[in-house]
């Protein structure tokens, strides 16, 4: 079985949570970009938490998300 040799210019940097990750067009060109996704790509589903609002925020917060949605649809 053949050994993969890897050069430096191949390995993905990990994304660093809570700084500034930046890759260049590039190197994401170079790498492959399913490569390049299945490397810094999380895995599991963005779990949301509770933030504890009732259904009547929920309700008001979803029509002022709608309201901005036509405004902004409309240009304003």
């Amino acid at each position: 079985m053949p050994i993969e040799i890897i050069s430096d210019s191949d390995i993905i940097p990990p994304l660093r949570p809570g700084r500034i990750n930046e890759y260049s067009t590039t190197d994401i060109k170079r790498w492959g970009v399913q490569r390049f996704l299945d490397t810094v790509c999380g895995k599991k589903p963005l779990e949301i938490p509770d933030l504890g609002f009732t259904e009547e925020e929920n309700r008001l917060m979803d029509e002022i998300l709608r309201e901005e949605r036509e405004a902004s649809a409309r240009g304003l």
